[in-house]
């Protein structure tokens, strides 16, 4: 089943939206410094970046 005109504009829009809002959560994660998300011990809090990329809740 092929898609119309009016189904691929739509979708090519949706995927143009959410590659902007993908690159505007990179962007505000690596406009901290790295250290704002190690731990005491040096290593990487993922679950903090997660947090501040808005991919966790």
């Amino acid at each position: 089943m092929a898609l119309s005109y009016k189904q691929r504009l739509n979708l090519s829009m949706l995927a143009f939206e959410r590659r902007k809002r993908t690159r505007e959560r990179i962007e505000n994660l690596l406009s901290y410094d790295i250290d704002f998300y190690r731990f005491k011990n040096g290593r990487l809090n993922v679950s903090k970046i997660a947090r501040c990329a808005g991919v966790s809740n």
